[in-house]
Parts: structure tokens; C-alpha cells; sequence
């Protein structure tokens, strides 16, 4: 699945970001398999979200994101006291942290922390998070209006990408196209982050 199927089963609100990105994707670039984004979305819908993630699941459905947000806010910091910021439940507290903010627009939050959870998840030998982690990310930097913003986040997208492709897991097995695309974005960020500061 190449996109987020949420809001196609559910009324929620999407924001303007999430239906049209700052840099449309070109039809004739690859589509990323599926980020964890993906897979919370149908995790979500099928109801198979348990324990403290379930009313969280619950305002996500509803399109009540702004309670979504600040219910993983509180739950994610008693986890993270409680269980250790690496527990599997205070990473996926983190995850949905991400995905709400992806909903509501704040795409450099949500691209700032999936690359933070994949940096985790492949310090806790987890390559397959990680990996979904970095397309999580990637979603969310195309999405990011500002190219001063999404340039350093692009460096450190595509840095940590490589380093998942040259070690054991599915990075280093998909479609190299997808972290080539990536960084073709880069000289087109920073042509329009230099033309900007040029007109300012």
C-alpha cells in the first residue's frame, strides 16, 4: 500500500499538506512500500490497537486528532518513565505521536520524529522498523512547504537511508530508485532554499 487508506474508510480531517504536498511527487518516480504510516492506518481501522494505544486508535477514528495528540502526549511520557524510552509500547506511542501530527500538517514534526524512531529502532537491531520508520519520514518531508526546513532534514533522511541499505534488512533489499529519488530532491531544495533567500 503506497498511501495512507485512514481517511478513505473514515471521515476524518485531513489538512490541506496531506492532499497536496509542497513538491508533488512526478508520476514517473517509484512508490515507496508500505511506511509504518501504512501500517498504522490499517492497524487502526481494524481495531488492533490494545491497552493505553486503544483510545488513542479511538480519537484518531473520530477525527478528534487534537484529543489523539494530546492523549499520546501524556500516555507516551508515563511509558517512557515507567518502561524505558526504547520499550516496544513507548516506540509505538512515538509512532503515533508521528502519525497525528502527519494528519494535522505538521509534517516536520512528524518527519522529526520518525527519523528519531528509526535512529532507535537501529540502535535496537531492528532494521525492519527502521526501515519503515525512514519511509515514514520520507512521507512527511515531501510534504514540508519550506526548502530551508526540508534541506537538513533531506541530509539526514538520505544519511541514515544509506546506512540501512548497507547493512542486513529490507533497505538493502528495495527498489534503490526510492533513495535515489530522494536525493535528486536535494539540489531542487536547495536551488529554491538559495532563490528564496534571494528574494527575501
Amino acid at each position: 500500500m503506497s498511501g495512507l487508506s485512514l481517511e478513505k474508510k473514515r471521515a476524518v480531517a485531513v489538512p490541506a499538506a496531506r492532499k497536496a504536498s509542497a513538491e508533488p511527487i512526478q508520476q514517473t518516480e517509484p512508490v515507496p512500500p508500505a511506511s509504518r504510516f501504512d501500517t498504522l492506518a490499517e492497524e487502526i481501522l481494524s481495531d488492533s490497537l490494545t491497552g493505553p494505544l486503544t483510545p488513542i486508535a479511538e480519537a484518531i477514528r473520530d477525527g478528534r486528532t487534537a484529543e489523539a495528540a494530546s492523549l499520546a502526549s501524556r500516555t507516551i511520557t508515563a511509558a517512557a518513565r515507567a518502561l524505558g524510552p526504547r520499550h516496544p509500547e513507548v516506540l509505538t506511542l512515538g509512532e503515533l505521536t508521528a502519525y497525528i501530527a502527519y494528519l494535522t500538517g505538521d509534517v516536520r514534526h512528524a518527519c522529526e520524529l520518525s527519523l528519531n524512531l528509526a535512529y532507535r529502532h537501529r540502535e535496537s537491531a531492528d532494521p525492519t522498523a527502521a526501515y519503515a520508520n525512514v519511509l515514514s519520514a520520507a512521507a512527511a518531508w515531501r510534504a514540508i512547504p519550506d526548502p530551508s526546513v526540508a534541506l537538513p532534514l533531506g541530509h539526514t533522511l538520505t544519511t541514515l537511508w544509506t546506512l540501512l541499505t548497507t547493512e542486513p534488512g529490507p533497505a538493502s533489499t528495495d527498489d534503490p530508485h526510492l533513495l535515489e529519488s530522494a536525493r535528486g530532491r536535494l539540489p531542487r531544495l536547495a536551488a529554491r532554499a538559495r532563490a528564496a533567500g534571494g528574494s527575501a
